[in-house]
């Protein structure tokens, strides 16, 4: 006999909707990350010591109007109020050692071609390079659309699949456009996570998933449970490894899906320490880091912040702080332990042909009651995770769970 309805491997943002999904249709679920804390990539850095009180991503860092399903589940929690606007600030290149506007960086006699290349041009199949490229020119892609991208998605974006980028969505005109929470979207998670019908076990790293009579056994370091359905709600990597012996077909498909490693350092600082403008992030354009997010989308008297996602393997600890230090204009002295932070990020590397790749890991996966769900199907946007986590507990419903 099963323990619970459904079993979520993961307490992401894609393994806590899930887990919403099932209280509100009145099923028994349960949660289990191997983290210490819920939220993966919802990560809310929030300081202390001199520093109380002042947080910043080191993760997603935006929600938007356009994000319906998310909205859904805020709504049903009744957090819509908790919503916090975020300020309007610009982005800003960082290059050739200076902060640059993007106007400044751009070839507009390419740019006034750009309407006409859109004409029949379509985005399925193509990857950011391609498609973009073709439309805004060779060199506003290298000046500034190419660095841009990949700050977007903290890769290498020239391969991404160019219909996983700014997926048109109805937006929810009396929210804000764009959105936080105070603490950070960390509160996000912890919303979810508090919902007495969720039950969250943290700490529990499974080892080991088989089928059985009454559905599948999922055996941590500490426990076995047993649940009529299953959600994989994990990095794409550690989701392959976890069915390699009871799904090989499917498991080897998300062998296929690469991963892209982000090294994350955040840094707190008295305002006045802090000559930069007022920015929402810096771009980064032939840099060690990707981008630079700012908490200035979200002011605070007394501190600014910035999140730096810098390149694997471009710099030590010492010389991302030399990084930060140079760009922000302050002595590398200021940067210290209680005022830094530090996150190694995973994202999905996905590639032009991706949609083939999950209508073959659809396919596979009917009928199994197994649901995956995560930011390696449709995007890396947080709507992107809700969506698929909802269809796939839709599928489940279907499926008999």
């Amino acid at each position: 006999m099963a323990d619970y309805d459904l079993l979520v491997v993961g307490a992401g943002i894609s393994g806590l909707s899930m887990a919403h999904y099932a209280a509100e249709a009145g099923l028994k679920a349960l949660v289990l990350e191997g983290a210490e804390r819920p939220g993966g990539c919802l990560h809310s850095h929030r300081f202390g010591g001199e520093h109380e009180g002042f947080w910043i991503e080191l993760g997603a860092h935006s929600g938007f109007n356009s994000y319906g399903n998310l909205l859904a589940i805020l709504e049903s929690s009744q957090a819509l109020d908790r919503l916090q606007k975020r300020a309007k600030v610009g982005f800003r290149l960082f290059a050739d050692g200076a902060v640059r506007s993007i106007p400044s960086q751009l070839y507009f006699s390419e740019l006034l071609l750009a309407p006409l290349r859109l004409i029949g041009l379509k985005k399925t199949g193509r990857s950011v390079a391609d498609y973009f490229g073709r439309i805004v020119g060779r060199r506003n892609y290298a000046a500034v659309f190419g660095p841009a991208f990949n700050a977007v998605i903290c890769q290498p974006a020239d391969e991404f699949p160019a219909e996983c980028l700014f997926r048109p969505r109805p937006r929810r005109k009396e929210i804000p456009r764009g959105f936080t929470l105070p603490g950070g979207l960390q509160t996000v998670a912890d919303i979810l996570s508090a919902q007495p019908e969720i039950r969250i076990e943290l700490g529990q790293t499974v080892r080991d998933l088989q089928r059985v009579a009454a559905g599948f056994s999922v055996r941590t370091d500490r426990a076995e449970y047993r649940a009529g359905a299953l959600c994989l709600a994990t990095p794409v990597a550690v989701a392959a490894e976890l069915l390699r012996s009871m799904f090989p077909v499917i498991a080897e498909r998300l062998a296929e899906i690469g991963t892209a490693r982000i090294e994350t350092v955040a840094v707190a600082l008295a305002a006045d320490r802090v000559r930069l403008p007022p920015v929402a992030g810096l771009i980064g354009r032939n840099e060690p880091f990707y981008s630079a997010v700012s908490r200035d989308t979200v002011p605070d008297v007394r501190f600014r912040g910035l999140a730096f996602h810098f390149r694997p393997g471009a710099l030590d600890e010492q010389g991302k702080l030399a990084c930060i230090a140079r760009v922000l204009g302050v002595s590398k002295n200021e940067l210290h332990s209680e005022n830094v932070a530090f996150k190694i990020n995973q994202l999905p590397a996905l590639r032009a042909d991706h949609g083939e790749r999950v209508g073959h890991l659809d396919a596979a996966l009917a009928g199994t009651r197994l649901a995956l769900a995560g930011n390696y199907f449709s995007g890396v946007a947080i709507e992107d995770c809700v969506t698929r986590s909802r269809a796939e507990f839709e599928r489940l419903r279907r499926e008999g769970m």
